[in-house]
Parts: structure tokens; C-alpha cells; sequence
């Protein structure tokens, strides 16, 4: 498929698609894709020349494509489709009885990253930030690398890293995702393993399903290679399978006192703090002194998402010596943690966090850059299955907040599921006040709450809420400001 001439995305305004677009339109392919709603994204795909519809009608599609369709011709037009995508959606339909192959995007990647060297993240929680970490050390390193992002480098302002037409055979970073089992489309020749913990039960139905395809993920890392993984994430096994596991080293959270040495770790980090609205960590390893790393990202999640980054880095050739630098010179990925406003009356942030463990990695994080001010979390449950399997698990994790507002459920591609809401997450959060107003009400809401610290959270739309708070707030703060110092 590298060598495909015209490309066609069902559902090209997701993050994995429109990195895989721009990579065909930038290797001189043309192409084109469908999407259900204009966005952001859509729109810097159409500058930059890839045509995207929103209509979803037959006579919207690229004129050749409509000419392949009425004259029964499938050979000249790859067809890649999403899960978002329905399956009875017309014209994907159209497209499938027609002849054309429907392909997935992970089968795709797969293709794509079969004969270079690839460095695959994979793991419930991180894959983002490790990835878009590890790419930006290696490009800023002087090593040939490609990137396909699962978020917005704010370095570049796009989920897609070339290396330029002078490097035949350039290091490749992909995130390796276990939804739908897609991570199993790649081999790579190193990987690392950030998490096991239970998520998309409504596609392995429980927890151990989940574990195995981990394990057979690993075991698809080259003869030669090297898996790394968290020293939490050790819930599947090695043993068991035809083939014979790659050579895979553990790195972690290293106590006072413990060494790499004496774990038998490939790496490790210490001394999590925060200083100045950034984070500083030990980064250990091995074979190297300790180093102090300062950079944006705050919290242990963080620091663990680095240390793997970092280990993968020395395995692609990058010196020790440069990472301090260039860790403090990431400027991180849009929605981890991303700043919007930080003034002495009020900071903002946006995040990711969509599953228990990442939301209370998340307020962890803000406790520690901005200790002793109040944090108000605003929370917008992603899916119906994650929902009712987490239920208890998200509340205990908000009930860390000072107060929290809880939005609707973002359900994608879901169906509702009876008694399943926002709602149900807040009658079983404790000692912390939380509201569940509509839509509508929402800002009226968040005025009264007063925010110091702002601190939005989840993968559905809240992140388009973020302006227009920052302009309710703003406004409110002006008139306090006004009300206390009248004109004379």
C-alpha cells in the first residue's frame, strides 16, 4: 500500500486517520476522506490540500473515484475505514458492494511499517505522550524519524512526523493500540508496554482476553529487539504461546535506597516534584549517572511516560548526554495537560484523561504543580460500556477534587445504556461537591463555582467548553474587580 496512488478515509478527521492521510499526501498520493462533522482538524487537512466532505453523499466523492464506481473498476482506490464509521453507513456501503476493500486503518499502519525499523508504544494509559516524547528526542537529536501521533505535537501543530526525502530507511514511532486488537497489525523491532490496566471490555469482554493479546502483542516484537514495560504492567505472562518471547527489561519507579543494579531494570525514575509550573525527576539508566531532568509534563505518570521514551531513545543511538535538554525543550502534546491560561486569578487546563486510573494521575499532577489552591475538576464520561464498568472507580477518583461538574455523557459510537449517566458517577463520589448541570446551564454552573484552578478532563467535545469558560470567567473576575474598586 505504500506505493497506493489515491487514498480514500472513511472518518478521516479521526487523530490515527489524519495521520495516516497526511503521510500519503505527503509521499505525493492523492487523497481524500469523508467526515461526519467539520473541525479543526478537517480544516488544516483541506490547507493543506487533502479534499474532506461532511455530506456523506455519493456525488461529494473525488470525480475518479465516482467514475471507478460506475465503471466497476476497484483497483485504482484504496479504501481505509475507521470503527467510528457504522457499518450500515450508505456510503460506506456503497463503497463495499461495489468491490472496493475495506481496510483498516491499523492494517494500514501495519503495512506502512513493515520493512523499517519501528518503536511501537503500546499500554492502556501514555501512548501519546511516550510517543510524541520519544519522536521529538530522536527528530531533535539529529536521528531520521516518522512519526504517527495520536495527538497534536504543539512543537509542530500536526500528529504526523516526516523525516525528510534524504533518509531511506528513518527510525518509525507508531502507537500500538489495543482497541479492537488493532497493536496486532505490527512487529516491531523494539516496543514498550506503558500499562495493562483493564479498559474496552465491550470489545475483550473481561480483563484476562485483554492481558492475552498484551502477551501476543509482545511476542510480536523482532527476533533482536527489545520490549520494555512498566513494572506494573506485568498482569499478562510470558510463558505459553508458539513463540518464543523477545528479550524484555521492566523500568518503573525507583524507592530510596534501590538501584537499577539491583532491580535488574532497564530504567527507572525518582524525586517526582514540582518547581515553577514544571516538573523535575530522576531519570536512571542503565549504565549511565542519574540525571536531573526539568520539564513541562507534571506528575509520576509522567515521569514514567519519560523514562520509557528515554530508554527507547538510547536503543535508537541518541547520547545520554542530550536528554536533559531536550526534555526541557518538549512542549508537550495538545490535551495532555495542556495550559491554556495560567494568570494569578485563574489557570485552566485540558486534558485527556478519560479512564479512572489516568484521571487520578491527572489531579495528582495538578496537586503538585499548584499545591494549596483549590482545584475544580470538569468531567465528561466517555462511552456507556467504560461508564457502567468503571462506575466506582471514577468516582473515587474525582472524589479527589475539591469540586467537580460533571457534563453529559459523551457516548460516540454507543448506545445508551439504561441508568448509566453522569448522574450515577456523582451519587457515588464522597467529600467532594459535584453538580450534573445540562449543557445549557453549564457555565451558569461553572460562574458559580468560582474556579481557582480549572481542570477539564475527558475524550469527547468538553474541550470546546474551554474558550468560552475562559471568556465567562475572565468577565466575571472583571466585574469582582470593578464591584471592589468602584469609580470615584
Amino acid at each position: 500500500m505504500m506505493d497506493q496512488k489515491q487514498v480514500f478515509f472513511l472518518g478521516i478527521g479521526g487523530i490515527g486517520m489524519s495521520a495516516l492521510a497526511r503521510w500519503y499526501h505527503a509521499h505525493g498520493a492523492l487523497v481524500a476522506g469523508y467526515d461526519r462533522t467539520a473541525s479543526e482538524l478537517t480544516q488544516q487537512l483541506e490547507t493543506e490540500g487533502i479534499q474532506v466532505d461532511t455530506s456523506g453523499l455519493e456525488k461529494a466523492l473525488p470525480a475518479s473515484l465516482i467514475s471507478d464506481l460506475t465503471k466497476g473498476q476497484t483497483e485504482h482506490w484504496t479504501v481505509v475505514s475507521t470503527p467510528a464509521v457504522p457499518s450500515d453507513f450508505p456510503l460506506l456501503t456503497l463503497l463495499r458492494k461495489a468491490g472496493f476493500k475495506i481496510w483498516k486503518r491499523a492494517e494500514i499502519l501495519g503495512q506502512l511499517t513493515a520493512h523499517q525499523p519501528l518503536i511501537a508504544i503500546a499500554g492502556t494509559h501514555g501512548k501519546t505522550t511516550t510517543s510524541s516524547l520519544l519522536s521529538h528526542l530522536l527528530h531533535a537529536g539529529g536521528l531520521p524519524v516518522e512519526a504517527f501521533l495520536g495527538g497534536i505535537s504543539k512543537s509542530t501543530g500536526s500528529n504526523l512526523l516526516m523525516a525528510g526525502q534524504n533518509h531511506e530507511s528513518p527510525w518509525m514511532v507508531a502507537e500500538a493500540d489495543e482497541f479492537d486488537r488493532s497493536f496486532l497489525t505490527l512487529h516491531p523491532k523494539h516496543a514498550v508496554i506503558t500499562s495493562t490496566e483493564p479498559d474496552h471490555l465491550d470489545i475483550y469482554g473481561h480483563a484476562e482476553a485483554l492481558n492475552q493479546t498484551f502477551g501476543e502483542f509482545g511476542r510480536q516484537v523482532q527476533t533482536g529487539g527489545l520490549l520494555v514495560h512498566l513494572d506494573a504492567a506485568q498482569s499478562w505472562s510470558a510463558s505459553g504461546g508458539e513463540k518464543p518471547w523477545p528479550t524484555h527489561r521492566i523500568y518503573g519507579e525507583v524507592r530510596q535506597g534501590q538501584s537499577l543494579d539491583q532491580l535488574g531494570w532497564e530504567a527507572g525514575y525518582s524525586e517526582v516534584s514540582g518547581v515553577h509550573g514544571r516538573s523535575q525527576f530522576r531519570l536512571h539508566l542503565e549504565g549511565f549517572d542519574p540525571l536531573n531532568i526539568v520539564w513541562p509534563l507534571p506528575g509520576k505518570h509522567n515521569a514514567a511516560n519519560a523514562t520509557a521514551a528515554a530508554a527507547m531513545a538510547l536503543r535508537a543511538g541518541l547520547s545520554s548526554e542530550k536528554l536533559p535538554e531536550l526534555m526541557a525543550n518538549f512542549q508537550g502534546v495538545s490535551r495532555r495537560f495542556e495550559i491554556r491560561l495560567d494568570t494569578n486569578e485563574l489557570t485552566v487546563i485540558d486534558d485527556y484523561a478519560h479512564h479512572p486510573s489516568e484521571v487520578a494521575g491527572t489531579i495528582d499532577a495538578a496537586r503538585l504543580v499548584y499545591p494549596n489552591r483549590k482545584i475544580t475538576g470538569v468531567f465528561q464520561p466517555h462511552l456507556y460500556s467504560r461508564t457502567q464498568d468503571f462506575l466506582a472507580d471514577f468516582a473515587a477518583a474525582l472524589s479527589k477534587l475539591d469540586q467537580c461538574i460533571l457534563l453529559p455523557l459523551y457516548a460516540a459510537r454507543e448506545k445508551p445504556i439504561p441508568g448509566v449517566d453522569a448522574q450515577a458517577i456523582g451519587e457515588k463520589m464522597t467529600a467532594c461537591p459535584v453538580k450534573c448541570p445540562e449543557e445549557i446551564r453549564f457555565l451558569d454552573v461553572l460562574e458559580e463555582c468560582d474556579p481557582d484552578v480549572l481542570l477539564f478532563m475527558g475524550a469527547g467535545d468538553l474541550h470546546h467548553w474551554i474558550s468560552p469558560s475562559i471568556e465567562r470567567l475572565n468577565g466575571s473576575h472583571q466585574r469582582t474587580q470593578n464591584k471592589s474598586n468602584p469609580p470615584t
